[in-house]
């Protein structure tokens, strides 16, 4: 018979292993990406440019947006780290559960 306890089983398990890994890579690759910090080093640059800029000229609104946005790129750094951080402990779950499943198999 092809589909018995025993088989079922080590089907599980592979397919355990196999999303396990490739959630732990995912989330290796979403922590060591840096995909954002380009970006968030010019546009603190440019803001702190344009809080120069605010002090001679009358452009206050301006430079308020721009210090808004800088904060929204930090915490979008924060949220893709809190990701991948998530991602790694799932895949790591199921290569756990995977082991456990082959070890009592």
């Amino acid at each position: 018979m092809l589909i018995n306890p025993y088989n079922l089983r080590i089907a599980i398990s592979v397919t355990q292993l196999v999303l396990g890994i490739v959630f732990v890579l995912a989330g290796l690759r979403k922590l060591l990406a840096r995909e954002f910090v380009p970006a968030a080093k010019a546009l603190a640059h440019q803001s702190a440019r344009i809080g120069q800029k605010g002090l001679k000229e009358d452009i206050g609104l301006m430079a308020q947006s721009a210090a808004h946005l800088c904060d929204s790129v930090n915490s979008l750094v924060r949220t893709s780290s809190g990701v991948g951080a998530f991602l790694i402990i799932v895949g790591t779950l199921l290569l756990a559960s995977s082991y456990y499943i082959v070890r009592n198999a």
